[in-house]
């Protein structure tokens, strides 16, 4: 995960504010306190010296020392009559801007299908509320659960069940998914499950970034403009779809111990826009640090990024896609 990390922490924590961050789902006023502290600083200070300057020219008990106090004194009572009737202004219209609720946690670089917002065209990048993209936020298993998966006969996505082919409309698509895969019945199968993860397999299905990107179509592909008929056009979708999966399935082709080999290409599918390669080997998770054997860093629980769209996140897609082919 790429993170906002202050290089002079000190410089906050002598002014009595938290050091700003993009991590979580903090707000514009955590995240801009320090702004805000410095404005009114600014504000205050130098009207606290305007006024002195006037008290200056008062003192110099002259008609042309008593026109400038007045003169001063007036702009400068203007000034801050201003200032403020300019914050009450953005608080009538939109409260929220000084209230702290506008969530930034959207423009961080982090995870990406699925999860948050995508710096190139892929799979879903933010959860809209018209797919079954996993928007739901998981919590990490423990060290010592994820080890005890490792070492059982079902491996790291044992219990996991299928939900989303429940409903999924896939079967429409059938003959355009077998055409474009080219008769290769597991990436047909790959293909069926992230759909109906992806969008429910809607075909109109789209969502809007909060980068101002769009999620498109059964596959939610994302891309830098709106959702035109093209690609919502189910083959076209679905083409662009399995041209990505296949290179997920490239990219992710180091096999685990215990480990379904498909996870690989769909913890990639769901992630990750800051380019993780979420099938490497995780460095927290390794023998020396009491695991069986090396484990990908989407099945890590140790350090797996912060806010709602992390690995173990990944972990809980690519584990019930895993599930749900089982079922076909």
């Amino acid at each position: 995960m790429i993170e906002y990390k202050s290089l002079e922490p000190s410089s906050f924590q002598a002014l009595g504010v938290p050091t700003p961050t993009f991590g979580g789902t903090e707000s514009f006023f955590g995240t801009s306190l320090f702004i805000y502290t410095l404005l009114f600083t600014a504000i205050i200070g130098a009207a606290f010296y305007e006024f002195i300057l006037a008290g200056f020219y008062r003192m110099q008990a002259s008609e042309n020392g008593i026109r400038k106090s007045n003169e001063t004194f007036k702009r400068t009572t203007l000034g801050l009559l201003g200032v403020f009737s300019l914050f009450l202004i953005i608080a009538l219209l939109n409260k929220n801007m000084l209230t702290g609720d506008v969530d930034l946690s959207a423009i961080k670089v982090s995870l990406g299908g699925g999860g948050v917002v995508s710096q190139s065209v892929g799979a879903t990048s933010i959860p809209s509320t018209t797919t079954n993209s996993g928007s739901v936020s998981k919590s990490c298993e423990s060290k010592e659960a994820t080890i005890l998966k490792l070492n059982s006969p079902n491996g790291i996505c044992g219990g996991v069940t299928c939900g989303v082919l429940t409903n999924c409309g896939y079967a429409a698509y059938s003959g355009i998914i077998d055409q474009i895969t080219g008769g290769d019945v597991q990436l047909k199968k790959m293909i069926i499950v992230t759909m109906c993860k992806e969008s429910g397999a809607k075909v109109s299905a789209s969502n809007k970034n909060p980068n101002g990107t769009y999620d498109c179509g059964l596959m939610q592909i994302n891309q830098p403009g709106p959702c035109g008929a093209d690609i919502l056009n189910p083959a076209e979708n679905i083409k662009k779809g399995v041209d990505l999966m296949r290179k997920k399935i490239l990219l992710s082709s180091q096999l685990y111990t215990n480990i379904p080999a498909e996870t690989g290409p769909f913890s990639a599918y769901n992630c990750c826009a800051n380019n993780t390669v979420p099938n490497a080997p995780s460095v927290d998770c390794s023998v020396a640090n009491g695991f069986p054997y090396p484990i990908p860093k989407w099945a890590c629980p140790i350090n797996p990024g912060e806010g709602v769209f992390n690995m173990c996140v990944v972990k809980s897609y690519a584990c019930e896609l895993s599930a749900c082919m089982k079922q076909l």
